[in-house]
């Protein structure tokens, strides 16, 4: 087992008693018998000695030879998999793919690749033409070179020859819905079969409980309406005919349908109605496929599990429940739900509320969701973007903009904080084993083994999105390996940090030295190996760690022979 003491270096005497019955909150019950103690002990500590820090110790169990599982996967690989999908905003080459490569990158999401021009009918045969956007086959080339699968986004602009009508120069609509299922087939049988691509997931729509259905109607709708619904729900249908016939004549091919690619947004009271329910319920009722489900999930706007709330949404503890029971009660258990866009922040611009997204904070809090999502059997996830964007400055130059929840820089060479998280999951053995409490307020732990090796990633995040200010406390951890998995009288320990000053290539970036620091270390997750320490029992202790405010620490044990 490995025993993990946090100190707090300004705890107030109601946190110096925790128990794991209340490690979410970090806070014990007014009725928890350890108040019986506080008096005692303050008075005994008050007699030995004054000092100005207060300090703590929890104990954290963890059990190598116990495989701990929540998820109806393995739960280091399902946290690792979130990492692997992210949006293909442009092409990209052998160099960023190769620096990725370590991640195991296996599918690109890829929007706006439609046109709205790709349907044509000529006036005298009434016979569907098809011809699609030049983006389309360029970042399908790419993928195919890549090896990646494409998760398309469709749905997403109107075609003009069927449209409804056109208002200001802006066409609408469908007003042809057996021409339209046409044109969806059509689509689905370019990507699969005349390129090549037996396995693909097509995403109907994007965010269309917002701004992703306007191209349906002439005037603006507000989010989430009824009408936006039932119209939405009409397109789903024409995707879902379409992917059924040609899954009929070409059995051989593996591909998904899924949506709605939602928002946030109606679930805090914003629209009239719940997104989430009225489509699925809809779905279920006009009998169409649903491959996944997937759903976008931003830190700025989803509080995660054990943090205080903050305004409307529901955490994604109580976001997972809800979709959870909604699928079972349906008869769709086995759908599975897809966070096709995630991040620390949805803000991308070069903002402190954006730049979350490229430092150690949006580090912390990612390294919390993997968890929280892991825990909470979210099946899927895709990262909003491979690559930061470059934006023209107030002099016209081009600059990187860190705020993209990103794994690499824009010059497809420095690897983003993020990344480093990635990296760490990936260092770590890949059977999950029992660690309680898994979560001690601000600091959480994931543990895993094998034969031949310990790992424990340990964050400490509590980031205040709202005030955008840090609210985690400096800690400590001592760290007691018991009952190794091998055999050896020492072992060697390998520690790696990621926080403000180490690990982030944004604070290096600040201080104008993020070229050379690419050429002295490429990875940007430095490893630091401890002296050999004894095993004494079968146990090992190691010296003492400073968890500072959102960070994340790796170890890595292994025998020292």
């Amino acid at each position: 087992m490995i025993l993990i003491a946090l100190r707090n270096r300004k705890l107030s005497s109601t946190k110096l008693f925790l128990h794991p019955q209340n490690r979410l909150h970090g806070k014990p019950s007014p009725n928890h018998p350890s108040y019986r103690y506080i008096g005692k002990l303050l008075s005994l500590l008050a007699g030995l000695l004054s000092f100005t820090e207060s300090q703590a110790f929890q104990t954290i169990t963890v059990e190598p030879q116990v495989q701990y599982n929540v998820s109806r996967y393995e739960d280091i690989k399902l946290m690792r998999s979130y990492f692997q999908e992210a949006s293909l905003e442009n092409p990209i080459s052998k160099g960023p793919m190769k620096r990725l490569a370590p991640l195991g990158i296996s599918k690109a999401r890829i929007l706006n690749v439609e046109s709205p021009n790709s349907l044509s009918i000529d006036p005298t045969t009434k016979q569907f033409r098809f011809s699609f956007s030049s983006r389309l086959p360029l970042v399908l080339e790419n993928c195919k070179s890549n090896n990646l699968i494409p998760h398309i986004g469709v749905a997403q602009v109107q075609q003009n020859s069927i449209a409804t009508g056109v208002v200001n120069g802006r066409h609408y609509g469908v007003a042809d819905w057996t021409a339209y299922e046409a044109y969806a087939y059509a689509f689905l049988k370019f990507v699969t079969i005349d390129n090549g691509f037996s396995e693909a997931d097509f995403e109907v729509a994007n965010e269309p409980d917002t701004t992703g259905s306007a191209w349906l109607f002439a005037e603006k709708l507000g989010n989430s309406s009824k009408r936006a619904m039932a119209e939405y729900l009409k397109v789903y249908a024409a995707w879902s005919n379409a992917t059924n016939k040609l899954s009929k004549e070409h059995p051989e091919l593996k591909i998904r349908l899924g949506g709605p690619g939602m928002t946030t947004f109606s679930f805090g009271g914003f629209g009239t109605i719940n997104w989430a329910e009225q489509f699925l319920k809809g779905v279920v009722a006009q009998k169409s496929r649903l491959d996944f489900f997937s759903f976008h999930f931003y830190g700025n706007v989803q509080p995660l599990m054990g943090l205080p709330y903050f305004g409307r949404y529901p955490t994604i503890d109580d976001l997972a429940d809800f979709l959870h029971t909604q699928l079972n009660d349906l008869g769709l258990t086995d759908v599975p739900i897809n966070f096709s866009e995630w991040g620390p922040s949805f803000e991308t611009r070069n903002i402190p509320k954006a730049l979350i997204n490229g430092n150690n904070i949006g580090a912390a809090w990612t390294a919390r969701f993997v968890l929280d999502a892991a825990e909470n059997n979210i099946d899927e996830g895709a990262l909003l973007t491979f690559m930061d964007h470059q934006s023209a400055n107030d002099s016209g130059e081009l600059e990187n903009m860190w705020g993209w929840p990103s794994l690499l820089h824009s010059n497809g060479i420095t690897p983003k904080a993020l990344n480093n998280v990635a990296t760490m999951l990936s260092r770590l053995p890949g059977k999950r084993v029992l660690t309680s409490p898994v979560r001690q307020g601000s600091v959480g732990a994931i543990a895993s083994s094998d034969k031949s090796k310990v790992g424990v990633m340990v964050f400490n995040q509590n980031w205040d999105f709202i005030n955008v200010k840090e609210l985690a406390p400096a800690e400590q951890a001592r760290i007691t390996i018991k009952k190794l998995p091998f055999t050896a009288s020492k072992v060697n320990v390998f520690k790696s940090v990621m926080d403000e000053t180490r690990a982030n290539p944004y604070f290096i970036h600040l201080n104008k030295n993020l070229s050379r620091w690419q050429i002295l270390d490429a990875t940007g997750l430095r490893s630091t190996r401890m002296q050999q320490i004894p095993v004494i029992n079968g146990s090992v202790t190691l010296p003492d760690a400073d968890l500072a405010p959102s960070s994340v620490t790796l170890w890595e044990i292994t025998p020292a022979n």
